[in-house]
């Protein structure tokens, strides 16, 4: 029985290594089958941080790709409680912290108030990588301050984003790159350090909101 229950999450990580990359991409067909292989896996196997942060953050991907404004806040829960709960289990697991901070970082801030989980994410694997710890590689690192600095603009966090910013535009050489940071920088310039940054809403927007608001508290868990 250990044997067989060995491989099995051996085949589910293959699988995982073999279509993620898809599936962040935009493959559905990649989301659906990493879905089903991890809800099997995880009915035999409930008690894996890492398996469970990446069943929910599938599930994110899952959100992602419905058209039901319900369906996509039902999904994107349900991701959301898995990766937390992998967090609360394994806070120093890298892996774990990326998913996390990634799927926190595409998820829309007016709706899901998830800036913060990404720069806790974030920082954490910034600061073990500059103490020579972790697993990015230089693109990887230079990849999340810039995603850093996004989230701290959406929140009207102008000076923090400029810092990250300004650091990378110190550390790159490459001249796209470069044209792209003085492009963000060029929002922040002469901004407040911290500002209210706000959306403009339509009728349907906010009647959508409403809806949403109403049934939130009515959506099932749906992350066992």
């Amino acid at each position: 029985m250990a044997m067989r229950s060995e491989e099995e999450i051996k085949t589910a990580y293959a699988q995982i290594n073999s279509l993620y990359k898809d599936a962040v991409n935009g493959d559905e067909k990649a989301v659906q089958a990493l879905h089903q292989t991890l809800e099997q896996v995880r009915s035999n196997h409930a008690n894996i941080p890492l398996l469970n942060a990446y069943h929910g953050s599938i599930m994110i991907l899952i959100a992602r790709d419905k058209t039901n404004p319900l369906e996509k806040l039902r999904w994107s829960k349900a991701g959301l409680k898995l990766l937390d709960d992998a967090v609360i289990f394994s806070p120093q697991n890298f892996m774990i912290r990326l998913l996390r901070g990634k799927a926190a970082h595409k998820l829309p801030e007016k709706h899901f108030n998830r800036g913060h989980t990404a720069i806790d994410d974030y920082t954490f694997l910034i600061k073990s990588h500059e103490r020579g710890k972790g697993f990015l590689n230089s693109k990887a690192y230079w990849q999340l301050i810039y995603e850093l600095g996004e989230v701290y603009y959406r929140m009207g966090r102008n000076q923090d984003a400029g810092i990250c910013w300004r650091k990378l535009k110190n550390e790159t050489q490459d001249p796209a790159f470069q044209r792209l940071l003085l492009s963000k920088l060029k929002l922040v310039e002469g901004k407040p350090a911290v500002e209210t940054r706000t959306e403009p809403e339509g009728p349907f927007a906010s009647l959508l909101r409403r809806i949403v608001n109403e049934a939130q508290n009515q959506i099932p868990d749906n992350s066992q």
